[in-house]
């Protein structure tokens, strides 16, 4: 594992731990951070420098969890090493940069997969069986809410903002209801408060497509919802751990965790999508199972937040985003 911050230790290295894996060595900036956080996960050794601890260890795979302009040099080194690696959305800081890693990694014949969490997460999993079932039709409308509390660093950089929460919700659009075009967007900013953005796009198989973004609302809320129409049918995740399927004729069927029962099935890890992610990346890298997020698809969800960026940062330049 490279990387000892705030959300690596929050969800990635519990998420290795409880998935099974095992956690052979950690890098980090500093020996400091790098032994601490050996010692806290269980990791034999530890390492400030990535070229050392490919050297010495006989790695399986690495994990990576980094600030996004760091991702390129240490996906490289493992590519070139030949060593599978599973790393943290978005995996770069832009799309360009990414299909230049794709590339790289395509000739090195070395997996690469970028942990856009949420497309394993067991309520989008059902989800996306249901959508792609015979019986609900092809993607009519779809609509994709994420809302969180102010954050200083977004209102600081509303580009950082979009490609680092809001392109979760991107790529699930793609993900569910296919490629994203025609984006059109409406901002609204509020001084040392936040960001609002809603937008409409359709998808390549038609459906239309809107979603609501914003740094205005409350962490101790609901903070995500995705809905999709087919030709009567519908479904919905709420939250990330309800799936709701409404079939054209008969009652709603609801899923969700049995969270009274403390088995892994029903840990928030599972539920929220990091450990089915590393059980993917285990059966990518054992060659049992075809990578569903490399870094392909991760340039083009990047590609279209850019495209999004373009549009917001349009209407802040131009003065089109209302401001209250």
């Amino acid at each position: 594992m490279i990387g000892a911050g705030r959300h690596a230790n929050n969800a990635l290295y519990p998420a290795i731990v409880e998935s099974g894996l095992e956690l052979a060595a950690v890098c980090a900036r500093t020996p400091e951070h790098a032994r601490s956080t050996a010692q806290r996960w269980g990791a034999a050794r530890h390492y400030t420098s990535i070229d050392d601890m490919l050297a010495r260890e006989d790695l399986d795979g690495v994990v990576i969890a980094v600030p996004a302009a760091e991702y390129r040099p240490l996906v490289a080194r493992c590519v070139q090493a030949a060593v599978p690696v599973f790393c943290e959305k978005p995996g770069g800081q832009s799309a360009e940069e990414l299909s230049e890693l794709a590339g790289l990694a395509a000739a090195a014949e070395c997996e690469v997969v970028v942990g856009y969490m949420k497309r394993f997460a067991p309520a989008y999993r059902r989800a996306v069986g249901l959508i792609r079932s015979p019986g609900f039709g092809t993607p009519s409308l779809a609509h994709f809410s994420f809302t969180m509390g102010r954050i200083d660093e977004y209102l600081a950089d509303p580009r950082h903002y979009l490609i680092d929460n809001p392109v979760h919700m991107i790529d699930l659009a793609r993900y569910l209801v296919g490629e994203l075009r025609d984006i059109s967007a409406v901002v609204n900013t509020i001084p040392d408060v936040g960001i609002s953005v809603s937008l409409v796009a359709r998808a390549e198989g038609g459906a239309v497509c809107s979603f609501d973004f914003c740094t205005t609302a409350s962490f101790a809320h609901r903070g995500e919802s995705a809905e999709v129409y087919g030709h009567g049918s519908a479904v919905h995740v709420d939250n990330v751990d309800t799936c709701i399927h409404r079939p054209v004729d008969g009652p709603a069927q609801v899923w969700r965790p049995n969270y009274t029962l403390p088995i892994p099935e029903n840990s928030g890890l599972t539920t929220m999508g990091f450990i089915p992610a590393l059980h993917h990346f285990r059966d990518v890298v054992a060659g049992v199972a075809v990578n569903e997020s490399d870094l392909e698809s991760a340039a083009r969800t990047l590609q279209t937040t850019e495209r999004l960026w373009q549009q917001v940062s349009a209407a802040i330049s131009c003065g089109e985003a209302e401001s209250r």
